[in-house]
């Protein structure tokens, strides 16, 4: 498997520059460093030089550098990686060529259907026979004023060489492989590592792979059914030249929330994948609705403290399924953070985080249940946190559903609580930790989660107070591994075919 086909490879987590370079992290821990004028081929030296780490916008996929002027040049993530991996450089110079042939093929196919000569096409077009040749044989690139002026001397047109590389891809059959299905799926938008570690199983997997070049169709094709059953295709499509999309249901698609340069397809195959968990959950799920929903976050709140154990993430995942709202944690990375849902007047909530931190957990679970309380009363609607949930948003709905976990987490008191850290520790960095161990004690609330409210709100006046918050948090037990306890006393895998039945073990890492 290439490593360029997994969405870490191509996320660009950081960049920050040095001197007459750029230093690039990417999310799978790669770094590169390119020289500014590499980078920046066509641009003045003098301006280079007033580059700073400001004039800098970067989003997961491309990095803007901003001028005085105010020019802006956009550096995709591929450019990056073509500088910076011999690898994928020499793998795109092969894209190239590939490409290069087609086009030719595409070109001679014409030409010969028409039943023109090279020679012909020559004086028509003005070009010489040989590099018509050239052109056909894929042997040289072919520019876009050049291709357009053989092709009107043939009299067509690029929607009739568009319509040509169909007809050749409709030619080809595909050979039966693994490696077949893994390259098509991702085209799909489907991440590799989605694909190997949470839908095919590893021993259909090993078993594919240790038969190298003689792979049974049947083990092929049980591959392949995992994938057809959680996306719903058909598995001759799987099988065939036909590309495949993801679908788009109304319960996948609401309320997204989203970056504008986010890889719309890969968040939409994960949501779909994540949506198709939810309802093996709820199919498998045992237990019927205890009781109504609580009219608000002080109702929450004191059912919460008078027949739970306290606002601890367990308490709340028990409460969540006892009003009849399935709590699923997910823990892969990337794509996005949680979800929640309506599916036919039932409702579930999707956290997907890596964190040890109970208080981020409790956090993120208080805000999506807001999410289902007020925002999500109509059947088969959504709403997908692509990224991290900050308590700071300016998303008037996110600004609800934080002041929601903040209600029961502070009652109404966070930004007091915090005015009285930062006097009680004389405004002194150094004294916070212990001011919010004591006023935490004092006023009987959550101590990590006092602190990372803290630290959010430090970060917005540029002090990293994350270090010290962290070790002010409660990390074990794992906070997964209680969700997904819960989890696994409120449903019964037997109610699962077989194929079900797996995806939801793998999900769960069980």
């Amino acid at each position: 498997m290439n490593p360029w086909e997994n969405i870490q490879y191509q996320t660009i987590k950081k960049v920050k520059l040095k001197a007459t370079s750029a230093d690039v992290e990417f999310g799978n821990g790669d770094t590169a460093q390119i020289e500014l004028n590499v980078l920046l081929p066509f641009t003045k030296e003098e301006d280079l030089h007033l580059l700073t780490n400001d004039s800098i916008q970067c989003n997961a996929y491309e990095i803007h550098f901003i001028f005085n002027n105010g020019q802006k040049i956009s550096v995709p993530w591929d450019k990056i990686r073509v500088l910076s991996d011999k690898n994928f450089s020499r793998f795109m110079a092969e894209k190239a060529e590939e490409q290069a042939k087609l086009i030719g093929m595409k070109l001679r196919r014409l030409r010969e259907k028409k039943g023109i000569r090279s020679n012909d096409l020559a004086d028509r077009s003005g070009l010489t026979a040989q590099t018509i040749s050239r052109i056909e044989k894929g042997h040289t690139d072919v520019g876009f004023s050049t291709l357009r002026k053989l092709l009107a001397s043939m009299g067509y047109t690029l929607r009739d060489l568009a319509a040509q590389e169909l007809e050749l891809e409709a030619e080809k059959t595909p050979e039966k492989s693994y490696d077949f299905l893994i390259k098509k799926l991702t085209r799909a938008g489907i991440d590799s590592n989605l694909l190997t570690k949470r839908i095919i199983p590893t021993n259909v997997q090993a078993s594919i792979v240790g038969a190298q070049k003689n792979q049974p169709s049947l083990l092929l094709d049980e591959a392949a059914s995992y994938v057809s059953t959680v996306f719903n295709w058909p598995l001759q499509d799987v099988w065939s030249n036909k590309e495949l999309a993801v679908e788009s249901n109304a319960a996948t698609k609401a309320l997204y929330k989203m970056p504008a340069n986010a890889n719309l397809n890969q968040l939409k195959a994960y949501s779909h994948y994540a949506f198709y968990l939810t309802q093996l959950v709820l199919k498998a799920s045992t237990k019927s609705v205890l009781r109504d929903f609580p009219d608000d976050a002080a109702d929450f709140k004191k059912t919460l403290l008078r027949e739970y154990d306290g606002i601890d993430l367990e308490s709340i995942v028990r409460y969540a399924w006892d009003i009849g709202i399935i709590v699923l944690p997910l823990s892969d990375s990337g794509l996005f953070h949680g979800a929640a849902w309506n599916i036919n007047d039932k409702h579930a909530i999707v956290v997907k985080q890596n964190t040890k931190s109970h208080a981020r957990w409790v956090f993120d679970l208080l805000h999506e249940l807001y999410h289902i309380l007020d925002h999500l009363q109509e059947p088969n609607t959504s709403l997908i946190e692509e990224s991290e949930i900050s308590p700071f948003s300016e998303n008037l709905q996110e600004r609800e559903a934080n002041s929601f976990a903040n209600l029961v987490l502070f009652d109404s008191k966070a930004e007091d609580y915090a005015q009285e850290c930062v006097e009680k520790a004389n405004w002194n960095l150094a004294k916070l930790s212990e001011s919010v161990k004591s006023i935490a004690s004092k006023n009987k609330i959550r101590e990590d989660s006092l602190a990372n409210y803290l630290a959010f709100r430090l970060s917005f006046q540029k002090q990293n107070w994350w270090p010290q918050a962290t070790k002010l948090q409660i990390t074990n037990p794992d906070p997964y591994s209680i969700v997904i306890e819960v989890l696994k006393e409120k449903i019964s895998l037997n109610n699962l075919n077989p194929i079900e039945n797996n995806i939801l073990k793998m999900a769960m890492n069980t």
